[in-house]
């Protein structure tokens, strides 16, 4: 038993297994001598799948019961009325921290090489980095960022948890810092082009894609006036964007297209159509939304609830009252290639759209929102349908104020974001633009949690620096406010 707490331990705080789809995984794995011999560039694709397979079945588990895209229809799982057990937590935080190692050990190695497309590599990682570390304080608060990651390195299994805005001011410095090591734009070797299975390790895509989740962080902490989010939005956006490139389209969307060929598997690929879609329907708000817009995602995503005709089920019934599952997830979901989104390009465009309404750039709200719904179709191998545009509930009229034009730019990008990670979820607690239904059997006095308690382990084998953070955070509860969440009623 104690062996078996030691390496769970170990894998947890200290994060220092090597995580890896290469053949040679156990013994690069089990023999510290080649451990060291790991060029940076073959620890790129076992990060990013590892990190992607943790989000979507996070996404489909937790983060989907909350924003209502589905209700389960097992009555003891309490996630879609707000209620989460602190076992939910484990998941997300092993499997992040896990892969951060071997994120920040490509920064290292590249670092210590100097050979060709060395800065590259760095800066990849950094871009990297950022995206995992904003994962993990975006989903708890204060937690283990600067000490972390160093349990194979300096033997520190127990680090202090750091203050979120610490956390935030350190990722737009490594996002300053990828920025200008990708502007190098220095190729990597040929033969190693394909490690990367996202962008072929351009840098110059990757710089766009640093830049563009740069603006998605900005955005979450523009109304923190200590952090002058707000300037270098328009400083990014405007007044210096040559310096600051972002994604121009799809084609520089940042998303892992699954093959379904080792390793590029959808992780659901293998999967029983009962296990994916047999204990869960989609919710009444989703698939009301997507037909009041004559949306034609709606049959790329769900099944007919009866034939022709599709319906929803209600998020947030009351105990022993479970609805009948009507139209669910559709089967061809589990090969689908589009299930390894990051970030994409629509969602940039919301962002734009949603500074520009915010008057924090002078730029064209609508010509934004405009290209963000005709990415995001187009992401999905669809198009924009006729008369879509002019539909009440998408056009800005002249008599919308900035809150109902801003709630159409949410609902679209809630849409954008299907099946990535949690990011709905942070988005809604930002924002809580997205009109959600209100179901009669909602717990947690009817409010939408805002983070989840740290892992069980956590709390027992990190206790005095666990302790330290619950008492700036005020508790360890799924309530808890963090530093950049806005109180909004």
């Amino acid at each position: 038993m104690k062996k078996y707490i030691r390496i769970t331990f170990l894998l947890i705080l200290g994060s220092i297994v090597f995580q890896s789809c290469t053949k040679d995984f156990v013994e690069k794995n089990t023999d510290p001598n080649k451990v060291s011999a790991v060029a940076p560039q073959s620890l790129i694709a076992p990060a990013l799948v590892n990190v992607l397979s943790t989000n979507l079945s996070r996404n489909l588990r937790i983060n989907n019961e909350l924003m209502q895209v589905t209700v389960t229809i097992n009555d003891n799982l309490e996630i879609q009325r707000y209620e989460i057990r602190p076992s939910e937590s484990e998941s997300s935080w092993s499997g992040w921290y896990v892969q951060l190692t071997n994120i920040r050990d490509i920064y290292q190695r590249a670092n210590d090489a100097k050979q060709v497309g060395y800065q590259t590599y760095m800066g990849i990682s950094l871009v990297m980095d950022a995206w995992v570390s904003s994962l993990i304080t975006d989903m708890y608060g204060d937690v283990p960022y600067f000490d972390s990651n160093k349990g194979f390195s300096d033997g520190n299994l127990t680090p202090k948890f750091d203050k979120q805005e610490d956390i935030y001011k350190d990722i737009f410095r490594k996002l300053e810092e990828a920025n200008a090591l990708l502007k190098e734009n220095v190729l990597v070797e040929s033969a190693n082009n394909a490690m990367d299975p996202i962008y072929n390790s351009d840098p110059a895509k990757w710089r766009k894609f640093g830049n563009s989740l740069y603006l998605r962080l900005l955005l979450r902490v523009a109304h923190k006036t200590e952090t002058n989010a707000v300037a270098k939005i328009k400083e990014i956006l405007e007044t210096n964007a040559a310096e600051y490139p972002i994604m121009q389209s799809n084609a520089e969307t940042a998303a892992l297209y699954y093959t379904n060929v080792q390793p590029y598997m959808n992780p659901n690929y293998n999967v029983r159509d009962i296990d994916f879609n047999g204990t869960r329907g989609y919710s009444e708000f989703f698939i009301n939304n997507l037909m009041d817009l004559g949306d034609p995602r709606l049959k790329l995503w769900a099944t007919e609830a009866t034939l022709g005709v599709y319906g929803g089920m209600q998020s947030g019934y009351a105990r022993g009252n479970v609805p009948e599952r009507q139209s669910t997830l559709l089967a061809a979901l589990k090969s689908d290639a589009h299930m390894g989104n990051i970030m994409n390009y629509a969602e940039l465009q919301f962002i734009i759209a949603e500074c520009a309404l915010r008057k924090y750039v002078e730029l064209d709200a609508s010509e934004a929102y405009t290209k963000g719904i005709n990415g995001a179709m187009e992401y999905w191998g669809t198009t924009v349908p006729q008369g879509y545009l002019a539909n009440p509930k998408v056009i800005f009229s002249a008599e919308d104020s900035e809150t109902q034009k801003l709630k159409k730019v949410h609902l679209q990008k809630y849409f954008a974001m299907m099946y990535t990670d949690f990011q709905q979820w942070y988005e809604y607690r930002r924002t809580q633009l997205l009109d959600l239904y209100k179901g009669p059997g909602l717990l947690n006095n009817g409010k939408m949690p805002v983070r989840l308690n740290y892992p069980i382990i956590v709390q027992s084998l990190n206790r005095e620096n666990y302790q330290d953070a619950v008492s700036r955070m005020g508790g360890d509860g799924i309530n808890e406010k963090m530093w950049w969440q806005p109180t909004i009623n």
